[in-house]
């Protein structure tokens, strides 16, 4: 793929809002360009950034085409997704983790990892004159890769709704509508990880230190950086998943807010932390009640936001994982 190729790749993955020949923020670009280089090439990744990985980087683009930073400044009464409602719990962190490890020994997960990861997010939008209502974009995106780091980045459309989860079918793709489709060749995809990760500690660690480039002082909250990078690249087994918990538990700086319905309607526990580079921000990672699987991540803002306009405890991004049977349901 040529840097013109994968310029204009990026412009088609809003073409409902974003006019083709817009230019690319050149910091987007850059990243990308980094992101697309050769598996020869030594990899920067910056300090404390989930786009450090593969997937995330197109989620990356993917908020800044449909609005996060590319927008004029949006109305100060934006809506975003309401906060997930949680009932505090007795248990501490080490306990909820715990009993979520005790869960993923079960044996229902995946029986080996998979070169893949199929998310689905919900995307900051709204209209460049800022005469339609903000709407937050639910997309699925959908990656595959090879032993030899070829692959794909998949961005289909799902429902557009607005923070009351009504749908606003105005200016969005009909769901279903492939709305980013990149494709990288040989030595073009650049993962956290070329092979399985080994389901330890040690092992997982590492990789949350690569990812997030937070040093040895890791706290909680970088960890649950490390962990939403991992998983927008693979889809992990049970006893991986349990590894990558312990790095989290034994973080500083992890809290329970207690038990919650995802915004699918799964059960799930909360738990939350601040990143020590994005401290603006405050982690939520979610845990299936049912598998102890990571099933979720979300980001919600600690302090009032000037340039995106949106006042503390807004939520402004999440994923959700464990959907391939919701996916299914939507085919």
């Amino acid at each position: 793929m040529s840097d013109d190729d994968l310029t204009r790749a990026m412009r088609r993955l809003d073409p409902a809002r974003t006019p083709i020949d817009a230019p690319i923020p050149l910091d987007a670009e850059r990243r990308a360009r980094d992101f697309a280089g050769s598996a020869q090439r030594t990899r920067r990744r910056p300090a404390y950034a989930v786009w450090g990985s593969a997937a995330a980087v197109v989620v990356l683009v993917l908020a800044i085409v449909t609005g996060v930073l590319w927008m004029p400044g949006s109305p100060a009464s934006a809506l975003t997704p309401e906060p997930l409602v949680f009932t505090s719990i007795s248990e501490d962190a080490s306990q909820v983790i715990a009993q979520a490890q005790e869960r993923l020994t079960d044996g229902s997960g995946p029986s080996s990892p998979e070169r893949r990861s199929l998310s689905l997010g919900w995307y900051y939008s709204g209209s460049p004159d800022e005469a339609e209502a903000t709407v937050f974009r639910r997309e699925w995106i959908d990656v595959r890769w090879n032993a030899d780091l070829s692959g794909s980045v998949v961005t289909t459309a799902a429902e557009a709704t607005n923070a009351a989860g009504d749908t606003v079918p105005a200016g969005e793709p009909t769901p279903g509508t492939v709305v980013g489709d990149l494709q990288f060749v040989q030595n073009q995809f650049s993962p956290l990880s070329p092979t399985a990760p080994a389901p330890t500690v040690e092992a997982m660690r590492a990789l949350v230190l690569t990812s997030t480039g937070a040093g040895d002082q890791l706290t909680a909250g970088d960890a649950m950086l490390g962990a939403r990078a991992l998983l927008g690249e693979w889809t992990l087994t049970g006893p991986q998943q349990a590894a990558l918990l312990e790095v989290v538990a034994q973080a500083p700086g992890l809290r329970v807010v207690g038990t919650a319905f995802d915004r699918l309607g799964r059960p799930v526990v909360g738990l939350a932390a601040v990143p020590s580079g994005l401290t603006t921000s405050e982690a939520t990672l979610l845990l299936s009640a049912d598998t102890g699987r990571i099933v979720g991540f979300e980001s919600e803002l600690l302090a009032d936001n000037d340039s995106l306009k949106l006042p503390a405890g807004s939520i402004t991004d999440y994923t959700l994982w464990d959907v391939f049977e919701r996916k299914a349901r939507t085919e």
